[in-house]
């Protein structure tokens, strides 16, 4: 599976993988909740998964994690 992630996807995936948890991250990237949420949905939908606890061995698998 061929899984392209826009850098904004990247690093909020990053920071879920990490444990930081919404305001955390919209903070520490300087985005709105609006935004925080569409990276998400594009992250679950692109990933193919629906929990927070699938996004770290499905990084893994495909080969996103740096």
């Amino acid at each position: 599976m061929d899984i392209s992630l826009t850098d904004e996807e990247r690093n909020v995936m990053q920071l879920l993988i990490e444990g930081y948890d919404a305001r955390d991250i919209i903070d520490w990237l300087c985005i709105d909740y609006e935004q925080y949420k569409k990276f998400k949905n594009c992250i679950f939908k692109k990933l193919k998964i629906n929990r927070i606890t699938q996004i770290l061995p499905t990084a893994l698998k495909n080969g996103l994690l740096k």
